[in-house]
């Protein structure tokens, strides 16, 4: 089975195609599978639709340039992609370093993005060095080992019988229809609490898809013990309509994480954005979300009397009056990243871009213009009151950039500052030095 390790915006070329850096050959069949998967538009960071990976050509070849998303892929053949962050790693480093030091900052910007990735593995693993697709299944393993050992959910359900002795309620219309031969036996109905019910159905559905995904001697052990534990739960028949009837009772809502496990297995869904389904087999992540959701996370974490809002809706750059209705009806939504509350301090509108400044350039290091047209936007709709008001523009860090940036004047008292995240350590400080109001 071919197994392809490429980052962000790196080349995936239809048969075979010379070692180059960025440009990964896959088998014709495989390509295939990928090309249909990879060109279905899904919701993007701003609710516009995207796809993954945009049609090209590498001489007369056919080709994918990779978007911004990253995780797994893995078609029907086995071949599977590892896809990476184009993290940002200090010259020299060896390819090896590179992509475990990619892999380890992926899954510690997972940790806080998304609640499937939050269960802790045990210390002898080490998942910046196992492939990607090994930790999605592990970290799905240990979420629903910690499920099941808080307890099996259980209901109380309806059995008949035939049998020797009396068992709650005598079910007299099928007694009297009782053959001579087998007068001696009693029809009976009773209730008994049982495993058997829509959320353990699927848990065990997954587990035993896992066992059968993974390659992982341990894993499989994991798996085994869990089904074990399941033993008596048959697995779901109608994974639909199971979901559809998911519903725990109060004791029972240590459960609950199961949930998006069993929907990231079994349905083959992206867990962060709304995805497909298909025959490829697909966790994927958009590196804008996840950045914009580590950053607030940090910004939370050491400014905790902070309020920070994500993603905020219903404000839009302008309106029009409608022929049909003679109404005013906004236009061009507007959805800033952050929305940031200092105690005392005029709100700050912030927005994370996942992006390279350029170390070989001066100040302002290849900041986008249309980044800054659209802070001004923001800062248009978001910020009303007069005086300083104070726009963020959030960067990963480079060697080679300065810690601290000028502060840029705008129109109308409007100040952007430039902030850069070292992702390569373990807790990025960021602490922008607020402005005096």
């Amino acid at each position: 089975m071919t197994y392809i390790i490429a980052r962000e915006y790196d080349l995936l070329v239809r048969g075979a195609a010379p070692a180059v850096a960025g440009v990964h050959a896959l088998p014709p069949e495989s390509f295939d599978a990928l090309r249909v998967f990879l060109q279905t538009p899904i919701e993007g960071n701003k609710g516009q639709e995207e796809v993954i990976a945009r049609p090209t050509l590498r001489g007369n070849q056919p080709a994918l340039r990779l978007q911004q998303w990253v995780g797994v892929i893995r078609t029907p053949d086995g071949t599977t992609v590892e896809l990476l962050p184009k993290t940002h790693e200090r010259d020299g480093e060896a390819d090896g370093e590179a992509v475990t030091r990619s892999r380890s900052l992926l899954l510690r910007m997972l940790t806080v993005a998304g609640d499937n990735y939050r269960a802790a593995l045990p210390a002898d693993l080490d998942p910046a060095r196992m492939p990607l697709f090994e930790v999605v299944l592990r970290y799905g393993l240990e979420i629903l080992r910690a499920a099941i050992r808080r307890g099996v959910p259980h209901a109380y359900q309806k059995v008949r019988e035939e049998r020797a002795g009396l068992r709650g309620r005598l079910d007299m219309p099928r007694q009297l229809r009782q053959p001579p031969h087998r007068a001696h036996l009693l029809h009976v109905s009773y209730d008994e609490f049982l495993p058997d019910r829509p959320e353990t159905r699927l848990v065990r559905l997954a587990i035993e898809r896992i066992a059968r995904m993974t390659a992982r001697s341990d894993s499989r052990r994991l798996a085994s013990e869990l089904l074990h534990a399941l033993a008596d739960v048959p697995a779901s028949r109608d994974v639909r309509r199971d979901f559809t009837r998911w519903k725990l009772e109060r004791g029972y809502i240590h459960f609950t994480p199961a949930l998006d496990i069993c929907r990231l297995i079994l349905n083959e869904l992206n867990p962060l954005t709304a995805g497909t389904a298909s025959r490829v087999t697909a966790v994927l992540f958009d590196m804008n979300r996840v950045y914009e959701t580590y950053v607030a996370h940090l910004l939370r974490r050491q400014n905790p009397d902070w309020q920070i809002e994500t993603q905020v809706k219903g404000r839009h750059l302008g309106s029009f009056t409608s022929r049909l209705s003679n109404k005013r009806r906004p236009i061009f939504a507007l959805r800033p990243d952050l929305t940031i509350y200092p105690p005392g301090q005029p709100v700050i509108i912030a927005d994370t871009k996942w992006k390279q400044l350029r170390t070989d350039r001066s100040f302002p290091h290849g900041i986008n213009n249309a980044d800054v047209y659209q802070m001004l936007s923001y800062s248009a709709a978001f910020q009303h009151e007069m005086g300083h008001r104070e726009l963020w523009l959030i960067y990963p860090h480079l060697p080679g950039l300065p810690d601290n940036f000028p502060e840029i004047e705008l129109p109308e008292h409007r100040y952007l500052k430039v902030v850069t995240v070292k992702l390569h350590q373990e807790l990025p400080a960021l602490y922008p030095q607020l402005s005096p109001a």
